[in-house]
């Protein structure tokens, strides 16, 4: 694949995320044409080697990267592109979609910036410093947020950051990690992003210049209540969409397939399936449908509802799940005066192993 200014680079092994992984390519093609697409995504599927022939820019890679672990992954990914001659590589998370072209949001940057996005606001243990100490680390650079690696900008002058990366990724006590579940992982440990968190804040990358695409502004981190704020919704009301939508909290096409698991009939399945058909990302992939060569039904997936919360949100992509961010905001608000209260024996979480909380 001919070298360029800009390259993507995606990766995906888990069969049942594969739809997320074409509306990601597709919304690629789309925006960003003939920029060059690496896919690295092991053959799963069979039809998908033939579906994904039809892009002349997507270089399909059938296999994982080399010396990756699943989707711990991102700095094995990147360096064969910057290694093809490109001067940036840009990471997507296989569950993202771009709504506009994103190129220009890149190529103002000097090769010195590492571009990344913000972490959900709503989101606990806030900041890299922890995660950085807890890797016995000086915290050079303590950001008072956390970084989320969904879209994650690189070029050559990144090289030894991601040579680190990819060590600390292959740690024996990070790896036995991975096999627990998620609540009960130490928090610099948690997932890929938690260790970049902690070498950005590191002496030997504290001085990398960053450009943070804001949460709610550049990218919104759909599929929860609290991960798109009823805050934030209101001041996107005059904002345009952002360029990014990241299915984090649950995946629609799983929680709206139909499928017995994601079926179950309770508050909390009837609660995620509604925030997944109110989701923005959901209507923005309705788009690919006719080129997504799935079975698509799940997009059309309706309740009394969700029907009312649109038409009250006026089919705004900021408003039609307000009233479900207001109602989760002072749940939460009452969960946090319950445990501040001087009745409870619980204590503050410890820093040296922090529990990460939500995640993808």
């Amino acid at each position: 694949m001919a070298s360029s200014d800009i390259a993507f680079c995606l990766a995906e092994d888990r069969p049942e995320i594969e739809t997320g992984l074409r509306l990601a390519i597709l919304s690629v093609c789309t925006f960003c044409p003939a920029t060059p697409v690496y896919v690295y995504r092991p053959p799963c599927d069979p039809q998908f080697g033939e579906w994904v022939r039809q892009f002349p820019q997507v270089r399909w890679i059938p296999h994982a990267p080399e010396g990756a672990n699943s989707w711990n992954c991102k700095p094995q990914a990147l360096k064969p592109v910057l290694a093809d001659g490109h001067r940036s590589a840009v990471w997507l998370d296989s569950d993202l979609i771009i709504t506009s072209d994103c190129r220009p949001l890149f190529q103002n940057l000097d090769d010195r910036t590492l571009a990344i996005t913000q972490e959900p606001a709503s989101l606990g243990h806030q900041g890299t410093a922890v995660r950085t100490r807890a890797w016995k680390l000086e915290a050079r650079r303590a950001l008072p947020f956390t970084l989320n690696s969904s879209v994650l900008r690189v070029t050559k002058q990144h090289l030894p950051l991601l040579e680190r990366w990819t060590q600390y990724l292959a740690d024996p006590q990070y790896l036995a990690c991975q096999s627990l579940p998620v609540e009960e992982r130490p928090i610099h440990m948690a997932s890929d992003q938690d260790i970049l968190n902690a070498l950005i804040g590191a002496p030997e990358f504290a001085d990398i210049p960053l450009h943070v695409f804001r949460s709610a502004v550049d990218i919104i981190h759909t599929g929860g209540a609290l991960g798109y704020s009823w805050n934030e919704r209101l001041r996107g009301v005059l904002k345009p969409k952002p360029t990014f939508l990241h299915a984090t909290a649950g995946k629609p096409w799983l929680w709206l397939g139909g499928a017995p698991y994601w079926s179950v009939r309770n508050f909390f399945g009837w609660h995620r399936r509604l925030l997944q058909e109110l989701s923005p990302y959901l209507f923005e992939s309705r788009r690919y449908r006719n080129q997504l060569d799935q079975d698509t039904r799940w997009m059309d997936k309706r309740t009394g509802t969700g029907t009312l919360l649109r038409l009250l949100g006026f089919g705004h992509f900021a408003l039609r799940g307000l009233p479900l961010s207001v109602a989760a905001s002072a749940t939460d608000a009452a969960k946090r005066l319950s445990r501040s209260s001087p009745r409870s024996e619980a204590g503050p979480p410890d820093d040296s192993v922090p529990l990460f909380g939500q995640r993808h």
